[in-house]
């Protein structure tokens, strides 16, 4: 199941194994952001947070219960996994005196708060540069193989697949993600709330069969622990008179975004896993991809953003541009507007078409399950990469990528395993 989410491996070198995260130290990840396009004065307070075993949304959800604010004030680049050590910015709009007062004298376990300053504007999701990461790899084994994937990884490229955590610990909010396109609501309620999962303890999911096979809230809402908020919330709508389609409409913004990402997500990832199944090589490229640039910010590499045709005019300005590291081979995430032709755009018509949908019920009757599409890039940007042996089968990898890549799919080349 795992496998299907993901796909191909580019390097057929027998991998080192391992486990990460056994302490959430041995994960850190350290956001880069442009500090310099926020200026000096303003309403809003920028704070730098350092916290282990914190994700993200929880401890935005512990400091507005703490500065007794609304959530919504609170605003961040990116989200981080609980289990790491990890440094990341947040700003809170529209500070008062009280509550700065309030966050000065904030005392939480594992977790420290530095004021950066103010500014008139605040942090957006994806308003970073990249992130630097540290991860200690326990437990591994053939570690000489590492040179070798690594120097295949330099010839090859890096897979750039989206990790499993974009499909949730079920992984399977790709395929409510489907169901909502085809306006198939009732089987994408049922899906989300109880389809079963082996990811899950045996107990939970005993629980989830017999709602899915019954498809009574009642016996939900007896059953559900308290932690699964969201399917409680759904089964209480649905025992309040709304059908599936209403009450899935009055979920959190975030999380119905999801549902469309997490599908585009997986289609990509098949796609992916297909080029390199053909192609053998990222850094090959033909009339009619598409490649995205390097950009550098505050001494950092990025990507520039603009996806770029490859013509017969450019072909070749692009070819050297891969060879520099400058330029790397896009793939379509599918939406409304996305155009294209060749190999990439052929396949993925195929793709959607064997799921029943196409690229105009990304234009959906709710806005918020609409999505205009984009491209992504399918070789993943690396540098300053490095590696340390310790306690003879422990590896310490560290490494700078840029924002929207996924740290545990690099490691997947070098282990042949996936994380979550």
């Amino acid at each position: 199941m795992k496998l299907q989410m993901l796909g191909e491996y580019i390097t057929q070198i027998p991998g080192i194994d391992g486990e990460i995260k056994i302490k959430p130290q041995d994960f850190y990840v350290e956001e880069i952001i442009d500090l310099s396009k926020f200026n000096k004065n303003g309403s809003n307070l920028i704070i730098k947070v350092k916290k282990i075993n914190w994700d993200t949304l929880n401890f935005a959800r512990v400091l507005s219960k703490i500065l007794r604010i609304s959530q919504k004030r609170i605003e961040y680049a990116g989200t981080k996994d609980k289990r790491s050590l990890s440094i990341q910015y947040f700003t809170i709009r529209n500070i008062k005196d009280d509550e700065l007062e309030r966050l000065k004298s904030i005392k939480l376990k594992d977790v420290e708060i530095e004021i950066i300053g103010r500014s008139s504007k605040s942090i957006k999701l994806g308003e970073l540069i990249g992130n630097k990461f540290k991860i200690k790899l326990s437990n591994a084994s053939n570690l000489d193989a590492i040179d070798a994937i690594y120097n295949t990884l330099l010839k090859k490229g890096i897979p750039n697949y989206f990790g499993l955590q974009r499909f949730g610990f079920r992984l399977i909010t790709h395929e409510v993600g489907k169901l909502i396109l085809k306006k198939e609501y009732s089987e994408a309620f049922w899906t989300y709330v109880a389809k079963p999962s082996e990811n899950e303890n045996p107990e939970l999911r005993k629980i989830r069969e017999e709602v899915w096979d019954s498809r009574d809230p009642k016996l939900g809402l007896r059953e559900f622990p308290k932690e699964l908020r969201y399917e409680r919330f759904l089964l209480q709508k649905l025992r309040e008179g709304y059908d599936e389609a209403k009450a899935l409409l009055l979920l959190p913004k975030n999380l119905k975004m999801l549902f469309i990402h997490a599908y585009q997500s997986y289609i990509f990832n098949k796609l992916l896993s297909l080029r390199i199944k053909e192609f053998k090589n990222l850094k090959i490229v033909e009339k009619s991809d598409f490649v995205d640039f390097i950009t550098f910010k505050n001494s950092y590499p990025t990507l520039a953003d603009n996806p770029t045709e490859i013509t017969s005019i450019n072909m070749r300005r692009v070819k050297f541009l891969i060879n520099q590291k400058l330029a790397y081979l896009a793939l379509p995430l599918p939406g409304y507007e996305v155009q294209g032709s060749g190999w990439s755009f052929d396949k993925l018509k195929d793709m959607l078409e064997n799921d029943g949908i196409s690229f105009s019920n990304f234009k959906h009757e709710y806005s918020e399950f609409s999505s205009k599409g984009s491209y992504r890039v399918a070789d993943m940007p690396l540098w300053d990469f490095k590696y340390e042996v310790v306690d003879n089968n422990s590896v310490i990898f560290s490494f700078f990528i840029p924002k929207g890549c996924y740290a545990t799919v690099l490691l997947r080349e070098f282990t042949k395993k996936d994380f979550f």
